[in-house]
């Protein structure tokens, strides 16, 4: 009898803890705007907005010559069986042209009291870039220092990694100086000078955000690697003034290597969230 009722109790305890896990997924998947997985093509799994993948020949012409990117001058391509989960898109983009979904309700904004979170995965060898800057994500409307969230590697030997939130321009720099006359502690940048990145292992990068446009410097940008709390930027004004028809999630620039699992929430995911993210299984399709 007292086997009995252990074994009871042992099941009943895996039935909870699937219930509780069931719902955690459900949770984040109420909150899930953009997800691209590349398993079935370019175009993304789920979007709020326009779900395809475009080529234009730079961000100041996206709108008006724009196309739609099905592999041409191979500039990207899925690559089968290569991804942290399923399939993988493989970049190899100079500076222009630019790949990018729109983010018009896929890159969710609000005018006041706006969050938001952004995951995807990473393979490649910071060594293998090509010179100068490069961004595997950004998402802007205008340009990297004026209302732009971005990661990218700098054009130091050896690279550093860095999470980039910028204000609008006239928020953190409105004297506009040049870049290199800003000092380090003003710009609005999580440096990661050893970052884990390499060709033979999958890298787990996130951000998430809180207390942007508010008008108050409580603006919050918490920094993921590996599902881990990297750093914290906070105690700025955050204000992003974008127009969201214009606004664009531009992937690789200047950048070659794999990216998988490209996922966009509506709220800032909490630490216990983002390593549940990290842990999945079979990725953000098992949510």
């Amino acid at each position: 009898m007292k086997s009995l009722i252990n074994i009871f109790c042992y099941t009943l305890t895996l039935a909870l803890l699937a219930a509780c896990n069931s719902d955690r997924g459900s949770e984040l998947a109420n909150h899930l705007t953009f997800y691209a997985s590349f398993d079935d093509g370019f175009e993304a799994d789920i979007a709020l907005g326009d779900p395809t993948l475009y080529i234009a020949p730079s961000l100041s012409r996206a709108a008006e010559e724009l196309e739609p990117y099905d592999g041409q001058n191979y500039l990207g391509r899925i690559v089968e069986d290569e991804g942290r989960y399923g399939n993988a898109l493989y970049l190899d983009l100079p500076y222009d042209p630019i790949l990018f979904y729109r983010g018009d309700n896929n890159m969710p904004y609000l005018e006041q009291n706006w969050s938001g979170s952004v995951s995807f995965w990473m393979k490649l060898d910071p060594a293998d870039l090509a010179p100068g800057y490069s961004d595997p994500i950004q998402i802007t409307s205008r340009g990297w220092n004026d209302g732009a969230l971005f990661v990218d590697f700098t054009d130091e030997d050896p690279r550093i990694f860095r999470f980039a939130i910028f204000p609008d321009r006239e928020v953190w720099d409105p004297e506009e100086r040049d870049w290199n006359d800003v000092p380090i502690e003003e710009r609005p940048m999580v440096d990661v000078p050893e970052p884990p990145f390499s060709n033979d292992r999958w890298t787990h990068v996130a951000f998430t955000f809180n207390n942007f446009n508010t008008g108050n410097s409580d603006g919050v940008v918490n920094c993921y690697l590996d599902g881990q709390l990297f750093d914290t930027l906070s105690g700025r004004e955050k204000t992003i003034t974008w127009t969201p028809g214009s606004v664009a999630i531009w992937l690789g620039y200047n950048f070659r290597g794999y990216l998988d699992e490209l996922s966009i929430f509506d709220r800032s995911l909490t630490d216990d969230e983002i390593l549940q993210i990290y842990e999945l299984e079979n990725g953000i399709r098992g949510l």
